[in-house]
């Protein structure tokens, strides 16, 4: 074989394979899948790692750091999850109505006619395969866009839904909420209003208020709460007033609601103004360190009362916890002892005790003074029951003997159909529903 042959054979294999890699790369490119009908973006939402936008001179990126994302480039603040999930949702779903190819358009001129060539309107998806999507003229009736990928002939129409979306000012993309950790990370919440504090704990067994007294919470009132807050969403955003006076500054944080993250980290605290007369408040959210306004509706919620807070059972007690139930009544007493075979008697009304217990809801509370006990007849009850614990044998930590694991006296009824009941160790009297006496050992 001559070197002519040689030399035309190295050239035709050359060319086979510019062929072969330039049609491969086209079949299976994104762009020839674009199609009237499919959709215009295909990616995976969390395959995305930003968002960048420019509109003109307005120009913004949405980073994901760790599971949040953030405003950077024009301010740093976290952007709205529902914002950008709408925006990634919407791309996802906007189709392809028409197609021209880039043998119609041929040259630069003829794609300027579609207003992409230079386009001061784009959106870029960091992380989908396609470069930033150029946003082209409007149809003459404003529902539809000619757009263009960057480096690309290839012109689409779309439904102009991600055209408003990306033309909405920036102030639109800031995140609204007022918390934005979810409730399972929440350990602590401190609501404070001028020199009262309700302090709330979440424990093991769930949650307990603190101050301004020491009591079980109700767990499904608390977390309603902090879901309702949760919801809560600036109604718009305020610039620091460099001459806030020194009265508004007290104002603001002589109200507000702190939540101390599981992970040990610095609180999400929402600091409150007083009412203006238009009764908007305006809302400090640290360390966020930004101002917005609140409707008088949201700022209740921020102010909770107690009571509904409270866990209105009369008494929680483990019955497994307890060997001897011990009545005693007009100056009689008897004692209902466990052994491994059960109770020493098959009552119902020991069997159930702890749910009856449980179940009873308080309907009202008074301060366990010395006159109040008087007047409810608590100084002689006419019922008691004390559950003990009975420790066999002696310990490093306690010797063997009965020890009380819960105990209540009951008082005599009121006209009003109550009986009320004092809970050993607690500073209050409980008002409950008369018919506790006949659900009792």
């Amino acid at each position: 074989m001559n070197r002519f042959s040689t030399f035309l054979l190295v050239l035709v294999a050359v060319a086979l394979a510019v062929f072969v890699g330039t049609t491969h790369q086209w079949r299976f490119s994104t762009e020839r899948m674009l199609q009237p009908g499919t959709p215009l973006f295909q990616f995976e939402p969390d395959e995305i790692s930003s968002i960048s936008i420019k509109n003109g001179d307005q120009s913004f990126r949405i980073e994901r750091i760790g599971e949040e994302w953030r405003l950077t480039k024009v301010m740093d603040d976290f952007a709205s999850p529902e914002a950008v999930n709408a925006l990634m949702q919407t791309a996802l779903q906007t189709p392809v109505l028409d197609r021209i190819e880039s043998e119609e358009i041929r040259d630069d001129k003829n794609l300027s006619a579609f207003g992409v060539l230079k386009s001061s309107l784009q959106i870029d998806f960091k992380g989908d395969k396609p470069s930033s999507l150029l946003i082209g003229k409007t149809s003459p009736d404003g529902t539809r866009n000619y757009v263009a990928f960057q480096n690309s002939k290839i012109v689409y129409f779309i439904p102009n839904d991600i055209v408003r979306l990306i033309t909405l000012p920036i102030e639109n993309f800031r995140d609204r909420r007022l918390l934005p950790i979810q409730p399972e990370q929440i350990e602590r919440i401190e609501f404070r209003k001028a020199n009262t504090t309700l302090n709330l704990q979440r424990y093991a067994d769930g949650w307990k208020i603190l101050q301004p007294l020491q009591a079980k919470a109700d767990d499904d009132a608390v977390e309603a709460l902090v879901s309702k807050i949760q919801s809560l969403r600036l109604e718009n955003f305020q610039s620091k007033d460099k001459s806030e006076t020194s009265t508004e500054t007290q104002l603001a944080s002589s109200t507000s609601v702190h939540f101390f993250p599981t992970d040990g980290g610095s609180a999400y605290s929402i600091e409150l103004t007083a009412p203006s007369p238009a009764g908007s408040v305006s809302a400090h959210l640290k360390p966020r360190n930004i101002r917005g306004t609140l409707s008088a509706n949201a700022s209740d919620l921020l102010t909770p009362d107690i009571e509904p807070l409270r866990d209105s059972a009369l008494l929680r007690i483990n019955l497994d916890m307890v060997d001897v139930i011990r009545t005693e009544t007009n100056g009689s007493r008897q004692d209902i002892t466990r052994n491994r075979e059960g109770w020493s008697t098959d009552s119902p009304n020991v069997r159930n005790l702890s749910k009856t217990l449980a179940q009873t809801k308080v309907t009202a509370r008074l301060p366990a003074t010395p006159s109040e006990l008087s007047k409810c007849g608590l100084e002689s009850p006419i019922k008691r029951i004390t559950l003990l614990a009975v420790q066999s044998e002696n310990t490093p930590e306690s010797p063997a003997g009965k020890y009380t694991v819960g105990a209540i006296a009951i008082g005599k009824p009121t006209d009003d159909g109550r009986v009320p009941v004092l809970v050993e160790g607690t500073p209050e009297i409980r008002f409950v529903a008369a018919d506790l006496l006949e659900k009792l050992p």
